[in-house]
């Protein structure tokens, strides 16, 4: 043995912002984490790439929220590992350009850590690119200097020599300079930089909030602060910052509009997918978590003998029965003779990959009719006996006879009224408040949303338990009757509530009430 132990970190660069530019190896590793160390500027929904159980935990540095010290950091990474885990440390850009992977990687060296390395694409180059901005170019600059301007410049600590930079005529980048836009623009100029100098300031890089602002060096400071830039943002000095090479497209309805997307399960919803199809930068927070109710196994067994078929309405009821089942010693074995019947395709899915047959309640309704009637008839007749059964569908192996058979019903799904079965629900799961986010609660003090979007009661209900009352000027949208109720109960203004229930409705009257607003402004 060469001293090492069980456990591994990866330090994976998370891109600069939009999830899509993960690299393939990141995502890989995040499925099969039992920890995730998350950075500020890592976008929260590649979290949902995490297995549910793994822990998460946040350590960025925030002027508001609880920062992290680096030493801190490291010793979470050692700790985890130590005990056996696979930790991914998941780190906005790249982890060695300014993002001080170097000092994490050699904490895990000195401490025998397995450690290892995953680049990411740094917001250096990636965010003027989507800005329409080539950082090198043959005839304008040939030289390209990435440097942090989280110190300012002449001060002990820093290493960056701008007196360089300026006599120069390479492209400068420069990462975390938003608070020292003043102290780097006189530096520059002090160095011999002209003051006509093109500057690009690129706030929320690679994300559908992304915004640029094109100054010259001696107005950046002033301009800065008259368009109200903010952190994060990436500032490129030079010639380059002139050109606009990005190809021009339509704006879409929901562009520059980021919505607080309130969620109650672990998974992506469809809302936030449908909110950036129209364009809007949608960050999704989880609220609210499924847990088992107490008696729930017990109740589950005591009711599975008499069943003849079992429906279920959300995978995390599959999981939630596949868990009670273990616990109570046995496996999925115990549903043989059960028609399985699954309300979504998500649920299909999650009983394939167990190996179980299901139908659906598409295919239950389609045979409800013919059977009822059939059923009717035959008892009519006093001819029902051993050979009754669920309406429609095969389930996993055979179906136990019943005189009227008992459907188990798990979650909110509804039998289609006329087949010849008696439901019983049964029900496994409760929602249980989830802890805050440290980000979305800093954002939201900072009034960094402009919408927030609740798609049922305990979304908002949760919301308001955990971050308390939203900002004033926070435009609220609610999918339907009773989630705007418990808005309104929990002290949350209603703004926006579409004519009919739904992901499209809700998102198309967000969409619908941001143009209204937009034309209102216009004139």
């Amino acid at each position: 043995m060469d001293g090492r132990i069980a456990g591994e970190v990866w330090l994976v660069g998370a891109g600069p912002g939009d999830p899509g530019l993960l690299t393939v190896r990141g995502r890989e590793l995040l499925t099969t984490a039992d920890v995730v160390v998350v950075d500020r500027l890592a976008a929260a929904v590649l979290l949902d790439a995490a297995p549910p159980d793994a822990e998460i935990i946040h350590v960025g540095k925030s002027p508001t929220a609880r920062s992290w010290a680096q030493e801190e950091i490291n010793a979470v990474l050692v700790d985890r590992a130590r005990a056996g885990a696979r930790v991914v440390r998941l780190k906005g850009g790249d982890p060695y350009v300014l993002g001080r992977g170097g000092e994490e990687a050699q904490a895990c060296a000195e401490a025998g850590v397995a450690c290892t390395v995953v680049p990411g694409i740094t917001s250096a180059l990636a965010v003027p690119a989507l800005a329409g901005i080539p950082v090198t170019h043959r005839d304008l600059a040939q030289e390209l200097a990435v440097v942090s301007g989280h110190l300012p410049p002449g001060h002990p600590d820093s290493t960056v020599d701008w007196a360089g930079l300026a006599a120069s005529r390479a492209t400068i980048v420069i990462l975390m300079g938003v608070a020292r836009l003043m102290d780097i623009a006189d530096a520059l100029l002090a160095g011999g930089r002209p003051e006509a100098t093109p500057v690009a300031v690129i706030e929320r890089g690679a994300t559908p909030a992304q915004r640029v602002l094109r100054t010259t060096l001696d107005a950046l400071a002033i301009d800065a602060i008259a368009a109200g830039v903010r952190s994060p943002a990436v500032i490129v000095v030079g010639e380059v910052a002139a050109r606009n090479d990005a190809p021009a497209a339509g704006a879409a309805p929901l562009a520059g509009v980021r919505v607080l997307v309130a969620r109650t399960r672990p998974r992506p919803g469809l809302l936030a997918r449908r909110l950036r199809q129209l364009g809007a930068d949608a960050v999704e927070t989880v609220v609210a978590r499924p847990a088992p109710l107490d008696d729930a196994g017990a109740a589950l067994l005591a009711a599975l003998p008499g069943a003849a078929g079992l429906v279920l309405a959300d995978p995390d009821e599959v999981a939630a029965v596949v868990a009670l089942l273990r616990r109570a010693g046995t496996d999925v074995r115990a549903l043989a003779g059960l028609t399985l019947v699954a309300a979504r395709p998500d649920v299909t899915a999650a009983l394939d990959a167990l190996g179980l047959a299901a139908t659906t309640l598409d295919d239950l309704a389609a045979g409800a009719g013919d059977a009822g009637r059939a059923a009717r008839a035959a008892r009519a007749e006093g001819a029902v006996g051993a050979g009754a059964a669920v309406g429609a569908g095969q389930g996993t192996a055979g179906r136990r006879p019943a005189p009227v058979p008992e459907v188990l019903v798990v979650g909110a799904a509804d039998l289609p009224a006329d087949g010849p079965w008696t439901p019983r629900r049964v029900p496994l799961l409760t929602d249980v408040t989830a802890d805050p986010d440290p980000r979305i609660a800093d954002e939201l003090r900072h009034g960094d949303f402009d919408v927030a979007a609740f798609a049922s009661s305990t979304a908002a209900r949760s919301t308001a338990e955990l971050y308390g009352p939203l900002p004033p000027d926070l435009l609220v949208a609610a999918m339907g009757r009773r989630s705007a109720q418990a808005c309104e109960a929990a002290g949350i203004r209603v703004d926006i509530v579409p004519a009919e229930p739904g992901v499209r409705p809700l998102a198309a009257a967000v969409a619908d009430f941001v143009a209204a607003s937009r034309a209102a402004a216009a004139f």
